[in-house]
């Protein structure tokens, strides 16, 4: 190969590369909750014990005032276990389902 191959083919191998390498504008926050950010569901009696129950797939203790405040929550991973996090979306979601999109 000639020099001027090598080099453009180095170029467009540095361009496929930052390309597929960037970083998504997209992406699901990846920090955990503070506690200011949870203020909203703490304020709220049992609600934070309800949002850990859903976690587990018990969602009958939900209600619209816990989902109210859930879906003020910003995006973040909440905290509901020592070891297990989730992300503050799947919270909104099951919420919008119960209550099926109902003055939340």
């Amino acid at each position: 190969m000639k020099s001027k191959q090598i080099k453009m083919m180095f170029f467009l191998l540095i361009v496929v590369s930052a390309l597929i390498l960037r970083p998504s504008k997209a992406q699901i926050k990846t920090s955990i909750c503070s506690r200011t950010q949870t203020r909203p569901i703490d304020n709220v009696d049992g609600c934070f014990d309800a949002v850990r129950l859903a976690a587990d797939v018990d969602i009958r203790w939900l209600s619209r005032d816990c989902c109210k405040a859930v879906k003020t929550l910003d995006d973040c991973l909440l905290l509901v276990f020592p070891n297990r996090a989730y992300n503050t979306n799947l919270f909104k979601e099951i919420c919008f389902e119960i209550f099926n999109n109902s003055i939340l």
